[in-house]
């Protein structure tokens, strides 16, 4: 079973250089190899035939490594059927008893009991299989045992065995603790989710309470009133300034409910198409109603430009204008100048007025100190590898400046 690095001790984490691969690295390529057993399987049967064969070789018994090899092979099958491995085994043995041969290949039972305990969750299996490697231990210091060493023998023959049967259980408990820890842990990290979602639908629910009890209410009585003193002016100028103030009013109440919906039910907003440059026009014209000259010149082709690019152009444009009046002081002209010159374009927004009271927006300078507005139009620009830059210009009046890098 893959090994969670979140459950590793932390010294598995560091690394020195020149040392060879770091800890975590051999954790990580041990994963790999356990998430092909059977190659881990073929490893270990092979590792032992060549062990005991080897032994045997040195130790002149050569002609026991084909017992080695038979003990040896149902390893292969110790994961997917350890019970069946560790009979097959046991088979083998009864078999090299009968022919008085001793090999070294013998240990192979030991590790098909271990692969017993790690593996198997039948107990009747696992207490059948202790009788009979018990009966094994005895069986072989009846045969092959020195009589004066026989209890010694035999004592540490069964702690042995005893020894490879508790380490294939601890293994087994010590996955099934570690599946368990990984599964509270994802227990705890989806519970945690639920309940920011929750919390994030609550405080969503109270800002658009908020924003209908107070906001949406005042935009409805600003829309009532224009609306009523449109219908008393005698000036056909001024009726047509307060019914514009109105239809911007009625689009703002409708742009309010669309938003309070959103938050109130979390759904995505209903997709409608965004402004771009081509609707600078009207942009200017909106705000010439409320009583300032505003003068439009575009230069070069801005149909081309990226939608993103002509949205972020035109917030640019529509923050400066609504600083000039909320901001501005004794304006009477504001000239809005629009330039494209291959992948580079470039912003100019100058009034006439008096710049008391506005935060300039320096290169360099915090966004934080500068307002929301400007703070937004620089993350707007940003994007496109621009920047934007507030200030007073030189002898009076105000100038926001910015430049967007299409490439």
């Amino acid at each position: 079973m893959p090994i969670s690095r979140a459950l590793l001790p932390s010294w598995m984490a560091d690394s020195r250089p020149g040392a060879g691969p770091v800890p975590s690295e051999r954790v990580e390529k041990a994963g790999r190899l356990a998430r092909h057993p059977l190659v881990m399987d073929i490893a270990v049967a092979a590792a032992i035939a060549a062990g005991a064969g080897l032994l045997d070789v040195l130790s002149l018994a050569g002609t026991t490594v084909v017992w080695d090899l038979l003990l040896a092979a149902p390893l292969v099958l110790r994961r997917r059927w350890p019970a069946c491995t560790a009979a097959l085994i046991a088979a083998v043995c009864l078999v090299q008893w009968l022919a008085n041969v001793l090999v070294t290949g013998d240990v192979a039972f030991l590790v098909a009991l271990y692969s017993l305990g790690a593996y198997e969750r039948r107990r009747w299996v696992l207490a059948s299989a202790v009788v009979v490697a018990e009966a094994g231990v005895i069986m072989a210091l009846a045969r092959w045992g020195s009589a004066a060493d026989r209890p010694l023998q035999g004592l540490l023959a069964t702690g042995t065995v005893t020894a490879a049967w508790v380490a294939g259980i601890y293994v087994r408990m010590r996955r099934a603790y570690l599946a368990s820890a990984l599964q509270r842990a994802e227990t705890a990290e989806r519970e945690r989710d639920s309940r920011a979602q929750v919390a994030v639908a609550a405080e969503r629910a109270t800002i658009a309470r908020e924003m209908h009890d107070v906001i949406a209410h005042s935009l409805s009585v600003m829309i009532t009133l224009n609306d009523a003193a449109a219908a008393v002016e005698s000036s056909a100028q001024a009726r047509d300034t307060i019914t514009q103030a109105s239809e911007v009013g009625r689009q703002a109440l409708a742009e309010m409910h669309r938003m309070l919906g959103v938050l109130r039910s979390g759904e995505p907003a209903e997709l409608a198409p965004s402004p771009g440059a081509d609707q600078l026009g009207s942009l200017v014209s909106m705000v010439r109603s409320a009583g300032l000259s505003v003068e439009l010149a575009v230069t070069g082709d801005l149909s081309t430009m990226p939608p993103t690019a002509q949205l972020a152009l035109y917030r640019i444009v529509q923050e400066s204008l609504t600083n000039v009046l909320k901001h501005g002081r004794d304006v009477q002209h504001v000239a809005v100048r629009v330039t494209r010159r291959g992948q580079c374009v470039e912003l100019e927004v100058d009034d006439d007025g008096t710049p008391a009271g506005r935060v300039p927006r320096l290169p360099g300078q915090v966004p934080g100190r500068a307002g929301h507005g400007v703070s937004g139009m620089t993350e707007r620009a940003s994007l496109f590898g621009g920047h934007v830059d507030a200030g007073p210009r030189a002898g009076a009046g105000w100038r926001v400046t910015a430049r967007l890098d299409l490439s």
